[in-house]
């Protein structure tokens, strides 16, 4: 199977483990000197030499069957901790005499950067959405996260990033005083509430255009995060030229997360590469789409054919249908259209 067998994926440094093979070299901002060279296979050693780039994102080839998607616990508890704390922001301002407490968002957005420096931490989190019960405010830590993530595989500035968390954190926050039905999604409701609903980024945006320390980004985001490229979204039918990168991103990484509670990964990548290509940007979903499944090389699955296998491969013609490993065969799902993945451990 040639290149696409190669196990490649986007780590950071830190994560990184002898006998990994570097796919592009590790270069110092400062001077422009070459660290480690590209197809330099990793040692100790050489990791320590660079051990202060920890948390620089590399694209490396595999040579181990070491798990690396380790979850550190006390970033699980960043998390938890994270959307106490934008409940008790929110919900603060909706108290008689209580403003939105806008520092503590900064502050709050300030903290995921600085400790969501590693994906797979970070998707390990939201990932938590099949093990914890979301609300609105677990989802807008989530969406906050995927767009971080996004935002770095972009190469933003620092101050993008903040921007682009905050508009996560704030998205929804217009349906903050809709009925429980509606923040749930309820669209079997009336005419009344669904019209309610497709009116929630107005409702947030007026809300938030009071506070004169949020970017006009942030509120543009807030706005505009459900429409689409196509003109298919809502409240205001935008095109692609009319919608911000911020609130594409926030869009994107809003969709994928409430899919994400109802469908295992590769479904949910199946549905946005199937169904979705005219109303997102197309390389900002292809790059989303291909960059995140790589996440998942190593995991292990259960397929319909009743068997356990390993992510062994992302093939680029269909992410969602990967090569799988069953004891010592590898299997194309792309050819064996036949077999499904069914469920991810």
């Amino acid at each position: 199977m040639g290149e696409l067998a190669r196990k490649k994926i986007i780590i950071p440094l830190s994560k990184c483990l002898p006998g990994m093979v570097l796919l592009q070299p590790i270069v110092d901002e400062k001077t422009g000197a070459i660290l480690l060279p590209r197809g330099g296979k990793l040692t100790e050693k050489s990791i320590k030499k660079v051990h202060h780039f920890q948390h620089t994102q590399v694209w490396v080839d595999i040579n181990t069957e070491e798990k690396i998607w380790q979850t550190d616990e006390t970033i699980v508890e960043y998390y938890k901790d994270y959307a106490t704390t934008l409940k008790r922001i929110i919900e603060g301002e909706n108290k008689v005499g209580e403003a939105l407490n806008i520092e503590d968002l900064k502050n709050l957005a300030q903290y995921m950067i600085k400790n969501f420096k590693d994906d797979f931490n970070l998707l390990a989190c939201v990932n938590l959405v099949t093990q914890l019960q979301e609300d609105c405010y677990t989802h807008s830590i989530n969406v906050a996260l995927l767009s971080l993530m996004m935002g770095r595989w972009r190469a933003y500035s620092e101050q993008r990033l903040e921007q682009l968390v905050l508009a996560g954190l704030l998205h929804d926050v217009g349906k903050i005083d809709l009925t429980i039905a509606l923040k749930e999604r309820d669209m079997d409701g009336s005419l009344r509430e669904r019209l309610a609903y497709k009116r929630h980024p107005i409702f947030g945006y007026e809300k938030l255009a009071q506070f004169n320390e949020l970017d006009n980004e942030v509120l543009k985001a807030v706005l505009t995060h459900h429409e689409r490229c196509d003109g298919s979204g809502f409240p205001l039918s935008l095109r692609e030229d009319k919608i911000s990168d911020i609130a594409k991103i926030i869009g994107l990484a809003d969709t994928y997360d409430e899919l994400r509670q109802k469908e295992h990964i590769f479904n949910v990548i199946k549905e946005l590469r199937s169904t979705q290509l005219r109303a997102f940007e197309v390389d900002l979903l292809l790059e989303f789409c291909n960059n995140i499944m790589n996440y998942y090389i190593g995991n292990h699955v259960l397929l319909s054919s009743g068997e356990i296998a390993e992510i062994y491969a992302i093939q680029p013609q269909s992410v969602y249908r990967p090569i799988v490993k069953v004891n010592d065969k590898l299997i194309d799902l792309y050819v064996q259209s036949q077999i499904d993945i069914v469920k991810v451990f």
